[in-house]
């Protein structure tokens, strides 16, 4: 409930500054407009000319929860399983953003700004019970993940594990484009190529039997030096997750002139 009052707050508030600022050409026009691309499939924004070079757009977009199945091995009493986990990919942020347009009847801008939202980039989990753990050991039965044996993992009482991937939940943005976000004609297209900057992703798991013991974290980082070069999965996947310090940004903007 809270976005749609938070979007309709925001229109209200353009209203509002329009009827103060028509003849400072500041705020005078609004654009309400659906955007899809790499930040969101799914976005909506309104956006208002502050003077002749530069708009500022605000809005919300997401990601429907994608899931991906991976294989993850472990050792428990001294001997090695695998089991698959499931992540659901969790993509949803708010943004800021204000467009400078260098030359005042020409389409191309630079944009700066922010987007704001979730941290939790990936939330996975087991798909039932691990393999190998006997059911009555639920709920206090330890695994370890990687070759670190401080990577010690308790399970739930239905014998699953759960991890995350993180990122900041304060993402700087920059980039380009080309079109008007507030244009003369009803309605318009512009387009945007930039980067997030989310930082370098923490993959993290959670551990159990850790909530019972409060001087401990329950949620532990896993590090790509815990594993070896000849654990695929682990390695690789750690390995790739500490290269991805930015997001890039395509997206198309289809906008309707309200005003």
């Amino acid at each position: 409930m809270k976005r749609p009052k938070l979007f309709l707050a925001a229109i209200a508030i353009a209203f509002t500054l329009n009827a103060t600022a028509q003849d400072k050409n500041l705020f005078n026009h609004l654009s309400v407009a659906y955007t899809l691309g790499t930040d969101g499939l799914f976005g909506i924004d309104v956006a208002s000319p502050i003077g002749d070079y530069v708009a500022v757009r605000a809005g919300y977009t997401f990601m429907p929860k994608f899931k991906a199945d991976v294989d993850v091995d472990y050792n428990y009493n001294n001997q090695d399983w695998t089991s698959t986990i499931q992540g659901k990919l969790n993509m949803g942020n708010f943004k800021l953003l204000f467009d400078v347009y260098p030359i005042k009847n020409n389409s191309f801008h630079v944009t700066a700004g922010a987007y704001i939202g979730t941290s939790k980039l990936v939330e996975a989990a087991s798909k039932g019970a691990l393999e190998g753990i006997d059911p009555n050991d639920w709920g206090t039965a330890k695994v370890q993940i990687s070759d670190n044996p401080e990577n010690m993992f308790g399970t739930d009482p239905e014998g699953r594990v759960k991890g995350r991937a993180t990122v900041n939940s304060f993402k700087p943005y920059l980039g380009v484009g080309f079109g008007r976000v507030v244009s003369n004609k009803f309605c318009n297209v512009s387009c945007d190529l930039g980067v997030q900057f989310w930082g370098t992703p923490k993959v993290e798991m959670y551990d159990y039997k850790a909530v019972y013991l409060p001087s401990e974290k329950p949620w532990k980082e896993l590090k790509k030096s815990d594993f070896n070069d000849h654990d695929d999965d682990g390695y690789k996947a750690l390995n790739t997750a500490s290269k991805i310090s930015v997001w890039p940004v395509l997206n198309v903007r289809v906008a309707f002139r309200a005003f």
